[in-house]
């Protein structure tokens, strides 16, 4: 039986849509209703416009000849952090002039519902952007048509972005929004997925875990030794860290610092191993902890665990 999905919290509620079924309707234009699956736990339903066609050009519909088309994509960011990135700046960039921004209800739920003009071979365009989403993700669904299209065309393509529906599964997007991912993650289990980091713990040897975090530096630094340092000193798990040993290595190709220490942790001395990577001002942080007699047998079932590990 299929799991219950889950709801775009901040964003669009989940209602099935039923296309009409009675005799009349299906000899007129029946609306049809088509799912999109846009990635590993989250498909995005609505109507096709009359006269329009799916297309393997992207994700949505197209009318060739009034050249008009839908699109739908995710973006891997959480949508207030979306929001916060679409400014004139950025919409002038891509010559794009804002008209409208409003806030919309799509079943039952608030959205953001931008208009744009664009001037494209010397035609004049408008643009939908309805954009919704939550902590993961955000869905971005583009109409654009040109316009002086009928106000039959307009309003045809708005209620079908009005007839977006969502569903998720969160336990399928583990990586959504993370800039990595494992393709095996055996002998642990994830317990925890926070905004910017996954907690697993081993299945094998008692409170032993790994974090694995991703963020962006406030300034550029040169030294990865004092980037991994300070991690460790920084530590909400761990306390009075003594490093051990650091060694240059590389994670999924990339150039990383690897660290054992030891530290106190819940009063009872650990062993630590930290892999620190970064590039440009993003950096990534892999720590590890185990009880200091259960090292040897931990640092096996790690490795294995670091083979899988990739960047996206």
């Amino acid at each position: 039986m299929k799991k219950p999905l889950i709801t775009l919290s901040l964003a669009l509620y989940f209602v099935l849509l039923t296309a009409c079924s009675s005799t009349s309707d299906q000899n007129k234009n029946q609306e049809i209703a088509q799912t999109f699956r846009l990635n590993q736990g989250i498909e995005v339903r609505l109507s096709v416009p009359q006269g329009f066609k799916l297309t393997q050009e992207h994700y949505g519909f197209i009318q060739p000849e009034s050249f008009s088309r839908i699109k739908i994509s995710e973006v891997e960011i959480p949508y207030q952090t979306y929001l916060t990135q679409l400014t004139p700046e950025n919409f002038l960039k891509n010559q794009l002039q804002l008209m409208k921004s409003e806030i919309v209800e799509v079943n039952d739920a608030k959205c953001s519902l931008l208009t744009f003009k664009q001037v494209i071979s010397g035609t004049y365009y408008e643009k939908l952007w309805l954009i919704a989403g939550d902590k993961l993700s955000s869905i971005k669904i583009e109409a654009s048509y040109p316009e002086g299209s009928s106000m039959n065309h307009k309003a045809a393509i708005k209620k079908s972005l009005f007839s977006t529906a969502v569903e998720t599964d969160n336990s399928s997007r583990l990586y959504t929004g993370l800039p990595f991912y494992f393709k095996d993650t055996s002998g642990f289990k994830l317990v925890q997925r926070n905004l910017n980091s996954v907690v697993f713990i081993s299945n094998k040897i008692k409170g032993a875990t790994v974090v694995v975090s991703h963020g962006k530096l406030a300034k550029p630094i040169d030294n990865i030794e004092q980037l991994s340092n300070h991690f460790l000193s920084n530590s909400n798990s761990i306390s009075d860290p003594e490093i051990i040993s650091n060694n240059q290595i590389k994670i999924d190709s990339i150039p990383a610092l690897a660290t054992q220490a030891y530290a106190l942790h819940q009063s009872n001395q650990s062993w630590v191993y930290q892999i620190t990577s970064f590039q440009k001002n993003k950096f990534l942080v892999v720590q590890a902890l185990s009880k200091k007699p259960e090292r040897v047998e931990f640092i096996q079932e790690l490795e294995q665990l670091i083979e899988q590990f990739k960047f996206k």
